[in-house]
């Protein structure tokens, strides 16, 4: 009766192992998945993302040779502006994560079949065995959790990149605006104000210069404060030279 019922032990711990054992694997898996899957998501909206800021440093640095240009021609006694620097947008690099077995089977109670064996009368499961396989199912499951909370983090990043393209769209509207008051003024520049008609074209072929040397993105894919700073400045520079006709005007 006493081998019979370490049999009935030892085939019920070999269940119980085979059981965790799959639940590991299915943990990972998910964990996996749920991560990729987050991943290929947000590397796919940097990869749109850096196409249009690339586009945009183009659109301002042949903006900044128009200005260069233009003050050359005036032969004001200004510094080069042209700048060769260009913003680098942080594309998503790949993120190592410990690459785990995959889970095969094609159904679970294959995966987790256990036959009654002869050797269950005479060998006992080790208690080593049987808590590894309780420990390491706790593990994965605290792994895929992991993912979860990872999942979180790489969507809001990918929120931050689809933000960037209307961030883009506002200020080049600014700087189309600024530009047009810059081509006004140097046409009017040698009529009167000459000083202060100068100083403003000087202005805003800085303020160009200095967006292509300012970081754009930092590493949680946002627009950095400091290049929210050059944003609000052509934005700034745009009103107060709305405000100035007498400057603008012939």
């Amino acid at each position: 009766m006493g081998l019979f019922s370490k049999a009935k032990d030892n085939f019920e711990k070999r269940q119980q192992i085979a059981e965790w054992n799959y639940r590991t694997r299915e943990y990972i898996s998910e964990a996996e998945r749920i991560y990729q899957e987050a991943y290929d998501k947000l590397q796919d909206s940097c990869i749109k993302v850096s196409l249009k800021v690339n586009d945009y440093v183009n659109y301002k640095q042949k903006i900044l040779n128009e200005i260069n240009s233009t003050l050359k021609k005036l032969d004001t006694d200004n510094k080069e502006f042209q700048l060769t620097s260009k913003v680098d947008f942080l594309l998503l690099e790949a993120s190592a994560i410990t690459q785990h077995e995959q889970l095969n089977c094609i159904d679970k109670m294959l995966a987790t079949w256990v036959t009654p064996s002869v050797t269950d009368l005479f060998h006992n499961v080790s208690t080593e065995e049987y808590y590894m396989a309780k420990q390491n199912m706790h593990q994965a499951k605290a792994y895929k959790e992991t993912m979860k909370a990872k999942r979180e983090e790489l969507r809001n990043a990918k929120y931050a990149v689809q933000s960037i393209p209307d961030f883009i769209s506002t200020e080049k509207i600014q700087i189309e605006e600024l530009m047009q008051k810059f081509r006004k003024t140097a046409e009017n520049i040698k009529s009167s104000n000459t000083d202060e008609r100068t100083k403003s074209l000087c202005d805003i072929a800085k303020i160009i210069a200095d967006s292509l040397s300012t970081q754009f993105i930092d590493n949680n894919y946002e627009i950095t404060s400091q290049y929210t700073d050059i944003s609000k400045r052509i934005s700034g520079i745009n009103s107060s030279l709305a405000g100035a006709a007498w400057l603008i005007g012939g």
